[in-house]
């Protein structure tokens, strides 16, 4: 069996071919205006959280856009409510009582980019919970039943309709992973064209450096949680939420 420097020096045998068009002889590295992004997008900030949208709609998503946080606590009223209506016109069994079904997992109040939320909430009887930990048998009974999480972001990415979550006390990964639906709160602030729009904002303030490192993980989320099998047959919710709802918002 080759070892691992019979590998290594393979590739590098073969890379060094003076034949092959890839990679090039001394090619100069690369700057901050010639780095290459994968994706575009373009416009003013509602065009952006349109192309989101359409975005977030092909990979099984849907979303809303509003002029103001006002409306969207009113816009996130009605989707609860409007979801348990669903919920209960499609059960054939009575359900089992858990005192967990009218709670929301989320972040902690504070976190969320819509101030009063919980107040909102607590007056047409949903509850935000935000639990400090998840690491015992006991904690996660509390809020195993929960069908909805309501997540802000630390960025979204116009044209890929994706989402990225970060690691953060406060932040907890649960409220977008463990429920069967997950509402992402998106100010248009937090809305960028690309991913390479959003590291570029971070090296130019010198952030970059301690965001790659400090936080326990990044989470990106594109639509969805979706498996397939062999037969191309796709699933949703498997791995995570099987609805992904986006609630983007002028906050300027």
């Amino acid at each position: 069996m080759p070892t691992r420097d019979d590998i290594l020096t393979r590739i590098r045998t073969i890379l060094a071919r003076p034949d092959l068009p890839f990679p090039p002889a001394d090619a100069p590295p690369l700057t901050a205006a010639t780095r290459m992004a994968v994706t575009q997008a373009s416009g003013d900030k509602w065009q952006l959280a349109e192309r989101f949208g359409a975005e977030l709609a092909k990979l099984h998503g849907s979303f809303e856009i509003f002029d103001s946080p006002v409306a969207v606590r009113l816009a996130l009223v009605s989707r609860l409510r409007a979801w348990a209506e669903q919920e209960e016109a499609a059960r054939k069994v009575a359900p089992p009582v858990t005192g967990q079904e009218q709670m929301v997992l989320s972040w902690t109040p504070e976190l969320l980019p819509v101030p009063g939320l919980a107040e909102t909430l607590a007056d047409t009887e949903w509850r935000l919970v935000a639990p400090p930990e998840l690491a015992t048998p006991e904690s996660r009974e509390a809020v195993r039943f929960v069908r909805v999480g309501i997540t802000g972001v630390d960025a979204a990415f116009a044209a890929t309709g994706s989402l990225l979550l970060i690691s953060a006390p406060g932040a907890s990964r649960a409220a977008s992973l463990l429920p069967l639906r997950h509402i992402a709160l998106i100010p248009f602030s937090r809305l960028y064209a690309t991913v390479e729009d959003f590291l570029a904002e971070r090296r130019a303030r010198g952030e970059l450096t301690a965001l790659l490192r400090d936080p326990a993980a990044w989470c990106m989320i594109t639509g969805p949680s979706k498996s397939a099998d062999i037969e191309m047959n796709l699933t949703l919710g498997v791995h995570g939420p099987k609805f992904v709802h986006a609630i983007l918002f002028d906050d300027q």
